[in-house]
């Protein structure tokens, strides 16, 4: 009987862990976003969503959650997915748009575009011609890519049909990119060129600079051992002594002629 529980239990576990994987691939990834924003819900919008919640599963389903909603919120008890799913899919009708912005861009920060170089810089190059490949780069990295389909489910549970507000999404992400790369790179250009001409100016060769837009980064970095602007990196230094590394050969064989000399 024992093992009959204990099995049926971690059977219950398992199923509970596949409703909340469920939920959050409907949802569009993570769902923590989505559960702090329904935790803080006021009291007349909670009253709403649990009137539609009675209206499609019940009175008895109403009452269990309300009663354990602060269980809920205080994490003292898990929210089941077939719960969450229910009550979730009822919170875009009453979310205010600036709500579903918030929740646009909270998705973003983790499945956005991210991307890593490192430009290779000889001192003789222009500071210009740097940061003009520096901008291309950033600017194609953070705006020119497909929406992911995490992002596309959450714009999907978000505009529940409605194709208006699901394109009020997709322009608020595009301008929070734009807004973000422009203010990166007002605030990083100018430290590059200084970076850049002061190298320059000193006559340094090793100089390495990063700028960071959200998951994007680009490292420059200045060196005399490549031409003009490259991604590839210099080749390594060549080691000082050629056969050293090779040294321990003729020890055993040293070692060796000296064990048949003993054996003969």
């Amino acid at each position: 009987m024992g093992r009959y529980r204990r099995s049926f239990g971690h059977e219950r576990a398992l199923e509970h862990i596949r409703q909340a994987e469920k939920l959050s691939d409907e949802l569009g990834g993570t769902d923590k976003d989505v559960k702090a924003y329904f935790f803080s819900l006021g009291a007349s919008d909670l009253s709403r969503v649990f009137a539609e919640y009675e209206r499609l599963h019940g009175r008895e389903a109403r009452d269990y959650a309300e009663i354990t909603m602060p269980n809920w919120k205080s994490g003292r008890v898990q929210m089941s997915g077939m719960v969450a799913e229910r009550l979730f899919n009822l919170l875009p009708r009453y979310m205010p748009l600036e709500q579903k912005y918030k929740l646009t861009e909270s998705l973003w920060r983790n499945v956005g575009p991210m991307s890593h170089r490192t430009l290779y810089v000889n001192p003789s190059v222009a500071p210009d011609d740097v940061i003009a490949l520096v901008k291309e780069h950033l600017e194609r990295d953070v705006l020119s890519y497909t929406i992911p389909e995490q992002m596309e489910k959450r714009f999907k549970w978000l505009s529940q049909g409605d194709v208006d507000t699901k394109q009020k999404l997709l322009n608020f992400l595009r301008s929070k990119e734009r807004e973000l790369a422009a203010e990166s790179l007002r605030i990083n250009v100018p430290l590059l060129a200084e970076h850049l001409r002061s190298a320059q100016g000193s006559h340094t060769h090793h100089l390495a600079h990063k700028i960071q837009i959200g998951k994007n980064q680009i490292v420059v970095t200045l060196t005399s051992k490549v031409e003009g602007i490259t991604e590839s990196a210099p080749p390594a230094p060549a080691s000082a002594s050629g056969t050293a590394d090779n040294s321990w050969i003729w020890w055993v064989i040293g070692i060796a002629i000296l064990i048949a000399l003993s054996q003969a």
